[in-house]
Formats: structure tokens, C-alpha cells, sequence
């Protein structure tokens, strides 16, 4: 789920005694449910993971993130939402936090494929924008995209 608020996003900053990724700055997400469908999925782990309850999001990116080396498809669903209430609380994931949109896109631990995907964004006029993605840098900067 993206947020944006006076040109700030909210960012989780993972906790750093996590395995996967510590200490990085991520959306909220994560894992869709059987019953959910993909929306539901984005409010419920926003909530989780942020305090904050979001209303009518909309779809703006959605992605298909090849992974050759686990032979793995990942689907990636961007929202977007200017609606939403709450304050923010911390979560097993880590620390929620607003970041002004430039000081993200400059933070070296602003998650590699979130940082391409802030970029296509912010610079697109499409309602919606589509690609896949499976190729990277030595720094994991997406390299192939279509």
C-alpha cells in the first residue's frame, strides 16, 4: 500500500533483528490470505503493520516479479489510497515511519525493487502501470523490465 501525505510516503523500517531484509524501509504488505482478494489483502496488512485503516484503494501497479533462481513467480500488487485514518503504532515488523518521497528514493536501505517502483510511480501519468521484472545489478537494481 502506498501512501502519500504532505510528499511524504509511509515506510515500515523492519526491525533489525529480522531475518529477512533488517532494517530496510518496505510498504506495508504482505501475503495474501485464502478468503481475500488483493485489495482486502493491502488494508488488512496496513492496518497490521501500521495502525492505519485505508479506504478505497485503487490499483496502480501490478507486476510479475520472475525469481530464475527459485523457479518462483511472485505477484506484485501495488494500491494506492489518499483515504485512511489512525495513528501509527509499531508492529512485529518493525517501525512505521513518513519519509519525504526524495529522502526515501535516497535511502540506501530503501528496499531495491520498491525504489524502481516509486520511480515508475511518480513519473508515469497511466492509471495503472503492468510489467515484469527478473534480472538485476550487483547492487539488486532491477536491469530487465517490460
Amino acid at each position: 500500500m502506498l501512501l502519500i501525505k504532505d510528499g511524504k510516503i509511509l515506510l515500515v523500517k523492519r526491525r533489525d533483528d529480522l531475518e529477512m531484509f533488517p532494517g530496510w524501509y518496505i510498504l506495508p504488505g504482505g501475503k495474501q490470505e485464502a478468503h481475500e482478494m488483493p485489495p482486502e489483502t493491502a488494508i488488512r496488512e496496513t492496518e497490521e503493520e501500521t495502525g492505519i485503516k485505508v479506504s478505497n484503494p485503487y490499483l496502480k501497479i501490478f507486476a510479475t516479479h520472475f525469481h530464475e533462481y527459485k523457479a518462483k513467480v511472485f505477484l506484485v500488487y501495488i494500491f494506492v489510497s489518499s483515504e485512511f485514518q489512525g495513528e501509527l503504532r509499531e508492529s512485529k515488523e518493525g517501525a512505521p515511519v513518513w519519509l519525504p518521497i526524495e529522502q526515501a528514493l535516497q535511502e540506501p536501505k530503501l528496499y531495491p525493487d520498491l525504489k524502481r517502483h516509486l520511480k515508475l510511480i511518480l513519473e508515469s501519468a497511466d492509471n495503472q502501470i503492468i510489467f515484469t521484472y527478473h534480472r538485476y545489478n550487483e547492487k539488486l537494481e532491477i536491469t530487465e523490465a517490460r
